[in-house]
């Protein structure tokens, strides 16, 4: 029996709301899904391409905002309870007991896996407010949802995303501490994977449920950092990582200027967002045909 049925959204506190959906809505294409207040909460949900992220409205100047939490609905034929057991006796810590929700239409839970990581469990009967297909003229694709492991975490994050969530790899990429790379972005989609066998550097896995995909990073004998959210970043697949630069940077949001990535044969920009968090646009093709 499956726990999950859907990887639902990846959330971002965020200290002004308005700024949030400038960034996500209104220069990236969002489609706003869904906005609720309840009581003193207020939560917009926000697609992208195929992809959703939950904005909560926090406090200004807090020491929590940025990305918060990963979070799964459970399957029909399961239920909040037992998916919660399900993370306890894999040895997350359950730092929020099955309740029900503040909007009083389902029941939620929220732990932690040993690297840090938060996760919420969602049990609702009818969720369907993810747009099937959805189109995005800026966004070819929401790529990925970045975690940082380490020796420590990672065998356990990725037992988790396995076992727990029933994630399937959906690739694996190695980034050796030296690569002659590609010349050219369209090389990715053609001969430009990475050296095969066991070498040093950092090591990639994807893991997918329908269409949203975990990206574990993994860098070994690199301890995490102590107080560092987990959550590194979140990726969008873009047409050309230069235009996007230019795109953002004329519309005053800070970006890295493009660079290479070190597999080679495609380009990268990181962009800050309003409340610290990390979002990376890469001109790579999918995953599959890399």
């Amino acid at each position: 029996m499956s726990l999950v049925r859907e990887l639902n959204h990846v959330a971002i506190r965020v200290a002004n709301m308005d700024k949030s959906l400038r960034l996500y809505r209104d220069l990236l294409g969002g489609v706003e899904i869904r906005n609720a207040k309840v009581g003193k909460g207020h939560f917009v949900y926000v697609q992208l391409s195929e992809g959703v992220i939950e904005l909560i409205q926090g406090e200004p100047g807090a020491a929590n905002l940025g990305l918060q939490h990963i979070a799964f609905l459970t399957a029909l034929d399961s239920d909040i309870n037992t998916a919660a057991e399900a993370a306890r006796s894999h040895g997350c810590q359950i730092t929020v007991e099955p309740k029900l929700t503040a909007a009083g239409d389902g029941h939620l839970s929220f732990f932690k896996d040993k690297g840090g990581t938060t996760y919420e469990f969602i049990q609702r009967d009818n969720e369907n407010i993810r747009i099937p297909g959805l189109k995005n003229e800026r966004i070819l694709e929401f790529d990925h949802i970045s975690i940082k492991t380490d020796d420590e975490s990672h065998a356990d994050t990725e037992s988790l995303i396995k076992k727990v969530f029933g994630m399937q790899v959906r690739r694996i990429l190695k980034k050796p501490s030296s690569f002659a790379s590609l010349t050219g972005r369209a090389a990715c989609c053609l001969s430009a994977a990475p050296p095969s066998g066991d070498v040093p550097g950092s090591t990639m896995s994807y893991y997918k449920l329908g269409t949203d995909t975990i990206e574990l990073l993994y860098a070994k004998d690199k301890p995490a950092q102590p107080g560092v959210q987990p959550i590194a970043h979140i990726a969008f697949r873009v047409p050309c990582a230069f235009e996007m630069y230019k795109y953002l940077t004329e519309n005053g949001i800070n970006a890295t200027e493009p660079k290479e990535s070190g597999l080679g044969g495609f380009y990268i920009t990181n962009a800050t967002g309003p409340d610290g968090e990390i979002i990376e646009f890469l001109d790579r093709c999918r995953l599959e045909d890399y």
